[in-house]
């Protein structure tokens, strides 16, 4: 398969998921989804907003790149370090979230404000990989903070079990505040 079709069939896969999860969120409360189960815990919302951030940096990182180059093909150690990272997020171990990824301000964050900047990260996303071709795609375009440099379907089978990751920590959350 052409690399950039597995990019978008990956991107359409996941998007598929984040509109699933938005569906069934849709029928809660915003006090359950905008609750917090404890201290230094996330709420529905702030969960959401975690993973607007973490598209962001990606969607930057790749704008950046692309428009000062520097960019080259992705090594073979690339996808080794991708299914690692994959590997290490479906653990039951929790990790802090590194700092560039961090966001300070949740006084007020609603469900619906969350949701709407994650559709709008998205989009713009499709709207990126879409411009790119074949061989671009398979250029070092996403960088996990920890991990490093990867290609985009790489990293879209990144951020689609990063995504899983947090679906799983909602479901419990809304089992503590609903």
């Amino acid at each position: 398969m052409d690399s950039k079709q597995a990019l978008l069939d990956a991107f359409e896969q996941m998007e598929n998921e984040r509109k699933s999860v938005c569906q069934k969120l849709s029928e809660f409360s915003d006090q359950a989804l905008s609750e917090k189960p404890g201290p230094d815990q996330w709420s529905v919302a702030e969960i959401i907003m975690h993973l607007v951030v973490a598209e962001t940096a990606a969607l930057n990182y790749m704008r950046k790149k692309l428009e000062f180059g520097g960019h080259q093909r992705a090594s073979l150690g690339a996808g080794m370090k991708q299914q690692l990272l994959n590997f290490l997020i479906s653990l039951p171990i929790k990790f802090k979230a590194p700092k560039v990824i961090e966001f300070k301000e949740t006084q007020g964050l609603t469900f619906a404000d969350a949701s709407q900047k994650w559709e709008a990260v998205r989009m713009e996303l499709f709207t990126e990989y879409k411009k790119l071709d074949s061989e671009t795609v398979g250029h070092e375009l996403f960088k996990h903070p920890a991990m490093g440099k990867m290609n985009l379907v790489q990293g879209v089978k990144f951020m689609r079990q990063h995504m899983n990751r947090h679906i799983g920590q909602i479901e419990k959350t809304l089992k503590k505040v609903a």
